[in-house]
Parts: structure tokens; sequence; C-alpha cells
């Protein structure tokens, strides 16, 4: 098996150093990717990848994995850092600047560099993090990589999107069991069906459902998941949060019942006896991938160079418009999301206020029922006692309110997401269809994938108390007053407080509410400009290239053609070696 393995892996080195030989011949692009695909190879680091829609408890499964809460919970989609998990004796993190440098910093500190709140829209130029910790599950060459926001940071972007998809050898798909597959998730799975040989089928919060709810749910999503065409041995049912909880306390007994365990052991296993033929498939698939893009590449320089000048200036002039096109499209899609994030801040703005104004009255209830209950209290122990009665059903009425927008508002963003994805995908595909009957070429598609993940960013804040001048005279006023009316004094000012400070927190949410939504759609708007940029580039690259070969001599026209021809036949046999490779291995 060993020898095997060391012989096709030196089978794909060749081919690696061939197609890099040919493509330095030819002043071709895709080195870096093919060096990448070499270097993965030759160090036989395996990635998994643990995906998540929106709440699916993705970093509390990492961090359980850990068997420590080593990485903050809440990563945002806007700072796009990825976080590599790797073997190591000793603690260690590193930073890596997307200037080149790197800095080693403590493990407490990473938040500052990984999340929203620590680093705002990236302002350090952080590119990745990487942290090195004693697991014994990354011992066998593993790599645990987090991508925060899965689809805000690979999958919402063209160029990100092949980077994803060069870095993933295997992953473990989180589903909740409280909701149903979706519709989201199907779409992300969709879009790394063909990047991976291998997915670890997870259903997380299991601990909310009985044993007949979680087998209900399992084979629900099991049925879903083989209409879609994967092959599901099993879905690990697990608590991610029991099993962090198990981890940290040592707690042998919760963490069996967590149901943790037993993914471990199968992704032990499947270290152990899978990983060799999945690390040679993975870099099979990416060198499949760089070799199709090199060979359309050619086949249109060709065509740059053997159509005549007024065929090929009215393919230059015909692409130039579908260019034309898309960009409008992408335009027009843009201004509409910028009336969905207008429709969005009013419906934001509406809940908050119908909050605002049930969340007030029902606090002043149950001021007035306390008032009623301690008919003894003295005015200004009564005062205290009803300050910290507020302050208690701010914190209480808060955290249940902030919970239930959190849902709503997510999925109402993912669900207009989902709609213009679509529409962005549909007008792409007529884009590159058009393009390959233009250039009689077949292309690669450009997919656009969103998926939120979870944001924290809400926040309150409960006033301690009037100003110590303030309430000193009104206690001097109520020591010359009657207790009854001094107790209603007290009374009516916790009445008028209720309303400022649930107001005020109000206020708070609603920025905080406003900014997320604002900075979502921004980031998703240029995310939509920017799908198809490098499918067209890479076909102006090579049609400029051919019209500068054209001002050459013919001898030099003949020479380009030549040239072109014989790197594009060793590229074809390049591809029949790797299917061969791949039928053998498999």
């Amino acid at each position: 098996m060993l020898e095997e393995f060391i012989d096709h892996k030196t089978d794909i080195l060749d081919i690696i150093a061939d197609t890099k030989s040919l493509l330095d011949e030819s002043d071709g692009t895709g080195n870096e990717r093919l060096l990448a695909v070499k270097e993965q190879l030759i160090s036989n680091h395996f990635n998994l990848v643990v995906l998540g829609q929106f709440k699916r408890g993705k970093t509390t499964l990492i961090n359980s994995l850990v068997g420590n809460a080593i990485l903050p919970s809440s990563v945002v989609p806007l700072t796009s850092i990825v976080t590599i998990l790797k073997f190591g004796s000793e603690v260690k993190c590193t930073i890596f600047m997307n200037d080149g440098t790197e800095q080693d910093v403590p493990i407490e500190d990473i938040h500052d560099y990984v999340t929203e709140s620590g680093n705002p829209e990236n302002r350090r130029g952080v590119k990745c993090a990487s942290i090195e910790y004693p697991i014994p599950l990354l011992e066998k060459g593993m790599q645990l990589v987090d991508t925060p926001g899965i689809g805000s940071t690979f999958l919402h972007n063209t160029e990100t999107t092949y980077e994803f998809l060069d870095h993933l050898d295997a992953a473990v798909f989180l589903m909740s069991a409280d909701v149903p597959i979706s519709q989201v998730e199907k779409e992300l799975l969709e879009t790394i069906k063909s990047s991976t040989q291998k997915i670890f089928f997870v259903l997380n919060k299991v601990d909310n459902l009985i044993p007949k709810e979680i087998t209900e749910m399992s084979t629900y999503n099991m049925n879903v998941l083989e209409e879609m065409g994967f092959t599901v041995q099993e879905i690990w049912p697990i608590s991610a949060r029991k099993a962090l909880e198990a981890k940290t306390a040592d707690d042998k007994n919760l963490l069996l019942h967590s149901g943790l365990s037993d993914l471990e052991d199968a992704i032990g296993n499947f270290l152990s006896s899978e990983k060799g033929r999945i690390v040679l498939n993975t870099a099979i698939s990416k060198l499949k991938r760089i070799t199709l893009q090199i060979v359309s590449q050619i086949a249109i320089e060709t065509k740059a160079l053997t159509d005549s000048e007024e065929k090929l200036e009215n393919k230059i002039n015909t692409f130039h418009k579908l260019n034309d096109n898309l960009k409008k499209d992408k335009e027009d899609i843009a201004y509409l999301i910028k009336g969905e994030t207008v429709k969005l801040n009013k419906r934001a703005e509406d809940i908050l206020k119908d909050f605002d104004d049930t969340e007030t009255a029902r606090i002043r209830e149950c001021l007035k029922s306390f008032y009623e209950e301690n008919h003894d209290a003295n005015p200004t122990i009564l005062r205290d006692n009803m300050q910290k009665a507020i302050k208690a059903e701010i914190v209480k009425g808060f955290d249940l309110f902030k919970e239930d927008i959190e849902v709503v508002i997510s999925d109402s963003i993912q669900e207009t997401f989902n709609r213009y994805t679509k529409r962005s995908n549909d007008i792409m595909e007529e884009f590159k269809s058009a393009a390959e009957q233009l250039f009689e070429v077949p292309m690669q598609q450009s997919d656009l994938s969103i998926d939120l993940a979870e944001d924290k960013r809400f926040f309150y804040m409960v006033q301690d108390g009037t100003s110590m001048t303030e309430e000193e005279v009104k206690s001097i006023l109520r020591t010359f007053m009657p207790k009854s009316i001094s107790r209603k004094m007290v009374l009516k000012e916790m009445i008028d407080l209720v309303a400022s400070e649930v107001g005020r927190n109000c206020g708070r949410t609603r920025s905080s509410l406003l900014t997320r939504i604002g900075s979502t759609f921004k980031q998703y708007s240029g995310e939509i400009s920017n799908l198809g940029n490098e499918l067209i580039e890479n076909i102006e690259q090579a049609m400029q290239k051919g019209k500068d070969i054209r001002k050459d001599s013919a001898e030099s026209i003949q020479n380009e053609l030549t040239s072109l021809s014989n790197t594009s036949e060793k590229l074809e046999e390049n591809m029949k070696e790797l299917e061969g490779l791949w039928s053998e291995i498999n």
C-alpha cells in the first residue's frame, strides 16, 4: 500500500513538473497554483475543513475537537480570515500578514486579529492565522481549517472560490438538529461536491431532541443528501457544546453522551486508511482544473492567431459587448440590492419600535406588581430595589429579543441573497455559454454561493441610576413627605425610567442592526461586481497575446502556433495520464 502511494505520488509530481515546464516556455499562468499543489503533496498535509451554515455551532465543534475554547466564538463574515490548526508540541500562534511578514502572538490575543470586533474590516491586513497545539487528532499530518463565515470568505468570490477548492481535502459538514437541511446548505454542498472525496456529515445540537426525533431528523437529511447524489454512510449526531464542556471538565461520561468520540474515531480511522488515496485524488482534481483552464486559454489564443482580421475584430467586439452587458446586469442587481437594504432596515426599525412599546409596558407592569408586593418597604430602599428589578428585566427581555431578531434578520438577509445569487449565477451561465459559442472553447463556470457566519454584535447597557446630586435632593424631599406619597413618587420615577432605559437600549440595538445590515449588503454587492472577473481576464489575456503576436512576421506566428499546439497536445496527454492514475487509485 505504501509503495503504491509513493509511486502514484511520484507520477503526479512528474506531471506537475512537466506542466510547470510547459508554462514557463509559453509564459502561461497558473504557476502559483501548481506550486501549491506540489508543496501540499510533498508535505503530505491534509486539510479537514469544517463547513456550516449560520448558527450551526461550527466554532464550538472546532473547539471541542481541540479540547479547549481557543477560537473566538464570534468570527464574523467581514474579516475573511482563515485560521489553520496544526499539531505542535507547544502552543504557538502565528499571524501571517498580507505584506508577507509574520508575527507570533499569545493565543489569548488571537481575537484581536481574526474577529470583526478586534480587527474591523481587517484593518491590520491579516492574511491568515496559524495555531500549533498538542492535539492528538492532528498528529497524523491533518490540519484543521476554520474558514470564518464559510460562504463569505471563500465562496462569495470567484477568485477565492478557486483558492478554497485548492485547499479543501475533506470536510466536516455541520447541520443542526433543530431544523431540516436548508436550500442554502444544499447549494453550499453542490459547490464543494466535486472538490473533495470525503465529507463527514454531522448533526449538531442533538441535546435539544429526544432519540426518536434525532433518528427522524437524521433520516430526513440523509434522504435529501442521497437525492443530491451523495453517498452517505452515516450521519454523526453530536452536541458540540456538551463535548466542549466535557473535555474542559474532564468528564468522560458527558463526553461519551455528547457523541463526539464516535466522530473523532471516524476521522482517525479515515486518516489511517483513506487519507493517502484522498491526498492523491485531491491533487489530481486540482491539476485537472488547472490544466483545463490553460487548455482553454491556448485554444482562444490559437483562434486569435488563425482567424481573419475581420473575424477576430468581430469576436473581440462581440466579447466586449458581452462583457458590457454582464457589467450592466451586475450593476442592475447591485442597484436592486440597495433597495433590499432599505427595506430590511425599515423592517428592523418596525420590529424595534414594536418591541420598545411592548417591553416598556411589560416592565412597567412588573414594577407595579413589585410595588404592591413590597407595600411596607422604605421609599429609598424601594427605589433601589425597583431599579435593580428594572435592570434584571432589561437583561432578560433583551436577551430573548436578541436571539429572536438575530434569526429574523439573518434569515431575511439569507433569503435575499438566495434570490440574487440564483439570478447572478443564471446571468453568469448565459455569459459563459455565449463566450463558449463565440470562441468555440469549453470554459469553467464561476459560481457565487452565500452563507452567513454567526454575528453577535448586539449589546445592551443598563444605567445604574440617576446622578448622586439628583438622588440626594429627592431623598431629602422624601423625608418631609408622608411615606405613602414618597412611595408613589418613587413608583412614578421608576415608571418613567423604564421608557428611558428600554428606549436607550433599543437605540443601541438599532445602531448595531443597521450597521450589520449595511455592511453585509455592501460586502455582497462587492462580490456580485467581482463575479466572472477571472474568466473575463483569462479570455482577454489570451486574445491580447494573440493580437500582439499577429504584428510579428508570418514565421513568428507559425512558430507560436506550433508551440501552442505542442503545449496543448502535451497537456492533453497529461490529462489522460491523470485520468489513468485516478482509475488505478480508485
